[in-house]
């Protein structure tokens, strides 16, 4: 009887186990866990240091995990469509997402309490993100091309701008003091303008054979990167604008998702594909292929935090990818190093 309860409890364990860690036997090279959101796809993924939980944007919600357990703590479902962008407030309180029904909504991150809901964007939200601070946040609308300031105390209004109408809104970022430092648009698939408030505008030609699908900006607004249908990402610095550093080549389908480790050394890459990528930005050669995902990517994100940027010792310790079938699969950096 003894032995059976034993084995019992034993087997109770294992399975438990492999529930939160995605059978962690099945888990392809380099992958520390998988987390199977149920519904898809995913959009958008985003980190809380302060909180050490992962948001993450799947159909018309917003499933909160623990990023050490991967245990799912919440949902958040007021959105009547697509979540197309998540961003967490610096202390981690506060969660703020855009969607395909044109809101902006704020949340409590602790509770799950919808604080207020925004309805002046007049097109799909695709872009979300709080000041260094957390007392402001942003949004941008790609189809109209606008930028709108709020207060995150109550969600308030604060300004309105709208861009140059011959071009499209891909991404927004946010400087270490706290304002608007770059804005990125695309106009035809082989131009980008990149504007700096005081420091002035600065166009690009690219050598992309297609539409850009995705920009991501380090937020010093010196240096971002594209990724276009043609397979390819073009990394671009401000001090010179004729050429790009890199040319990264190497994914079989078009670019859906990119983002800047925290250092700026290292960029992790999605696609049609169905696999992640992570390049070497010193370098512009690439570090790992990550396999595993049975759906097109559709987000990636370093898990760690941005705002950490200025300091020396800001690492990296995992990147998070999620698919077109609601997985998320998280890396392990110092796995993937050892590897090739």
């Amino acid at each position: 009887m003894k032995i059976t309860k034993l084995s019992s409890f034993i087997l109770f364990l294992t399975v438990a186990v492999f529930l939160t860690n995605g059978f962690a036997g099945d888990l392809p090279a380099g992958a520390v866990a998988r987390i199977d959101v149920g519904e898809g796809p995913v959009k958008a993924i985003a980190y809380s240091r302060s909180t050490n939980r992962i948001a993450v944007a799947a159909a018309n919600s917003i499933y909160i995990y623990d990023a050490s357990t991967y245990e799912k703590q919440m949902v958040f479902t007021e959105h009547t469509d697509s979540v197309l962008a998540v961003a967490f407030s610096p202390n981690g309180k506060l969660l703020v997402s855009g969607g395909s029904d044109k809101t902006v909504r704020l949340w409590h991150a602790n509770t799950g309490k919808l604080r207020n809901t925004r309805e002046e964007h007049t097109a799909p939200v695709n872009a979300v993100v709080f000041s260094p601070n957390g007392k402001r946040f942003w949004s941008a609308s790609r189809e109209n091309n606008t930028i709108r300031s709020w207060y995150a105390r109550d969600g308030g209004r604060w300004s309105s701008e709208s861009s140059p109408r011959e071009v499209d809104l891909i991404a927004i970022a946010c400087s270490y003091r706290g304002e608007i430092k770059a804005r990125v648009l695309s106009g035809t698939p082989q131009r980008c303008l990149v504007q700096v408030p005081r420091l002035g505008a600065w166009r690009i030609t690219t050598g992309h054979e297609d539409s850009i699908n995705v920009l991501t900006v380090y937020p010093d607004g010196k240096t971002f990167a594209t990724g276009s249908a043609d397979k390819t990402i073009q990394l671009w610095n401000k001090a010179d604008t004729d050429k790009p550093l890199y040319t990264l080549i190497g994914h079989t389908g078009g670019i859906t998702a990119i983002d800047f480790s925290v250092d700026a050394k290292i960029l992790a890459s999605g696609s049609t594909d169905k696999t992640a990528r992570l390049w070497d930005l010193t370098t512009g050669q690439p570090i790992q292929t990550l396999t595993g995902h049975t759906g097109e990517i559709g987000a990636v994100a370093f898990l760690e935090d941005k705002a950490l940027a200025e300091m020396a010792l800001a690492k990296g310790r995992a990147v998070a990818s999620g698919d077109s079938v609601g997985t998320v699969l998280i890396w392990d950096l110092n796995k993937i190093a050892t590897t090739d």
